[in-house]
């Protein structure tokens, strides 16, 4: 079965192309799949995070995937940029283009388990956003928290246990993009074991509230992912974007916005915008002792 791609694959646009993979029970439509990246123009951070996650979940049912690219003389930045984001080359086992290498202003794909996810944000994505901010580890510690929550979730709500994702720094507009996305069965349907009259953006909702929790892990603090919220929307100023299932759950400093929609999402995907203009640099007292 032919899978073709929208022009421009992003959090809107992504049901085109999952809705050609999954059917109304969750379950894959055919038993091989094509992947026609020849109509892709062009792919959002959050495109390369769901597209991986569909590739690992048809994966772990033994569904065959197979990728129609375009012809390597022809040069398309939809495929270079999943090319220098080494999309290719985990599911390919090679780079599809000559001089193909991660920018400068990402975090290529990584498929991060929760059991590994505080090594992770340690020595790549705090490391990387020091070097890239020119901000001590200190100044990130609220990240590093928000983005820990999300494995937390992860860990209680998915299935899977595995998050993939992909950070993009846009230096022009002073901001950081996260997308992290698992396949699991969604926060809805936990959430709705202990509230089933809830639609599936009131559970969103629900699980943002403050103390609330479906799970606890010894890891976990109790914080809950209404941390998550409060540092991104009213100390960074920044947005949190959440659809599980049919839930979608939008959340500035303003307010936050739920909505139920046609589109299914099988698992939650996370897309979170950072201000790096509001992240205070912090020296702490052994940097004041090493200077």
């Amino acid at each position: 079965m032919v899978v073709t791609f929208p022009k421009h694959f992003n959090r809107q646009t992504m049901y085109e192309l999952i809705n050609q993979v999954i059917d109304q029970n969750i379950s894959p439509k055919s038993n091989e799949f094509i992947f026609d990246f020849t109509t892709l123009s062009f792919i959002e951070p959050v495109g390369v995070t769901v597209l991986s996650n569909l590739i690992e979940w048809l994966s772990k049912r033994e569904i065959k995937v197979v990728f129609t690219t375009p012809q390597k003389a022809i040069v398309n930045a939809a495929a270079k940029y999943l090319d220098d984001s080494e999309f290719f080359l985990r599911y390919l086992g090679q780079n599809q283009y000559l001089l193909s290498s991660p920018r400068s202003t990402t975090i290529p794909l990584k498929l991060v388990s929760y059991k590994e996810s505080y090594q992770w944000l340690e020595t790549e994505l705090i490391t990387w956003l020091s070097w890239k901010l020119s901000l001590t580890p200190a100044s990130l510690a609220d990240i590093k928290v928000c983005v820990q929550e999300i494995f937390n979730n992860i860990n209680d709500h998915s299935q899977e246990q595995i998050g993939c994702v992909f950070v993009q720094h846009y230096p022009k507009i002073n901001k950081i993009r996260l997308a992290i996305s698992d396949f699991g069965v969604g926060v809805p349907n936990v959430v709705k074991s202990l509230h089933p009259y809830l639609t599936d953006s009131q559970a969103l909702e629900k699980a943002i509230e403050q103390g609330f929790s479906t799970k606890s892990t010894p890891q976990n603090t109790g914080a809950g992912l209404d941390i998550l919220i409060q540092i991104v929307t009213q100390k960074n100023g920044g947005c949190v974007y959440i659809h599980s299932n049919n839930g979608i759950l939008n959340c500035n400093n303003i307010r936050n916005e739920r909505q139920d929609i046609c589109g299914f999402y099988p698992g939650t995907l996370f897309e979170i915008d950072l201000r790096t203009d509001s992240i205070e640099n912090i020296i702490d007292a052994e940097e004041e002792f090493a200077w």
